[in-house]
């Protein structure tokens, strides 16, 4: 238990597992992404426990992601009524039902790379056999806030536009599926049919190349798109 410890060969977590910790540390990175947009703490935005074991995790997953100083974390003791959110240290791999997470620099790394990752592949598998694409997919990146189709900008938000990027965040991270649910949070003063509605039409203008057409799915609940000609 003494030094030798620090230097043990640690086996390399299986590909089940490796998935479930790309799964939370993106989740994680959107979190990081609007806190830093929105100009806040990364605490701010810190992600409870309970939404990330959503994703499949165990509470070893939560100790192997802290121990290889990909997350921090820390016990939520905000009060209602508190101006701001308000947390207390735990120990280090301990988790309660309050407990949150905020990813470190090094997770932030980690999770880029595999927003990386999954783009190379999308761009594989919408190529043929020869290696040419047969398939154009957009590409959105949140932090310069752009949305372009190959080379071409279609959209760039000098200011934030929260409900726009929550759309096309999505779609990103699923490698753009030709219909994605509405991934709107719920708020409790607005319809949310007529808010994705209205979200969808604002997609739809100001393209600085008309090349991408969003629309409803009919059940207001969903979203898609297409390629102009």
């Amino acid at each position: 238990m003494g030094p030798l410890q620090q230097h043990r060969v640690v086996p390399r977590a299986s590909q089940r597992v490796a998935s479930k910790i790309r799964t939370v540390l993106l989740q994680l990175a959107e979190s990081y992404d609007y806190a830093s947009d929105a100009g806040r703490d990364r605490w701010d935005f810190a992600t409870e426990i309970g939404s990330l074991s959503g994703s499949g995790l165990t509470i070893a997953d939560f100790r192997y992601l802290a121990c290889k100083g990909y997350v921090e974390h820390a016990r939520e003791i905000t009060l209602p009524g508190d101006p701001g959110r308000t947390f207390r240290p735990e120990g280090e791999l301990t988790f309660g039902e309050q407990t949150c997470f905020v990813l470190t620099e090094a997770g932030l790394a980690v999770a880029r790379a595999a927003r990386r990752e999954k783009s190379v592949a999308r761009r594989r598998r919408a190529s043929d056999g020869n290696g040419r694409a047969s398939v154009v997919l957009p590409h959105f990146d949140p932090k310069l806030r752009e949305l372009r189709v190959g080379d071409q900008l279609v959209k760039h938000f000098k200011s934030p536009a929260p409900n726009q990027q929550v759309i096309l965040s999505a779609f990103e991270e699923e490698g753009w599926p030709p219909r994605i649910d509405d991934p709107l949070p719920p708020h409790p003063d607005q319809d949310s049919k007529r808010r994705l509605n209205d979200t969808i039409k604002s997609l739809n203008r100001h393209q600085k190349s008309r090349l991408i057409h969003f629309e409803g799915d009919g059940t207001g609940e969903g979203v898609r798109w297409g390629l102009l000609p």
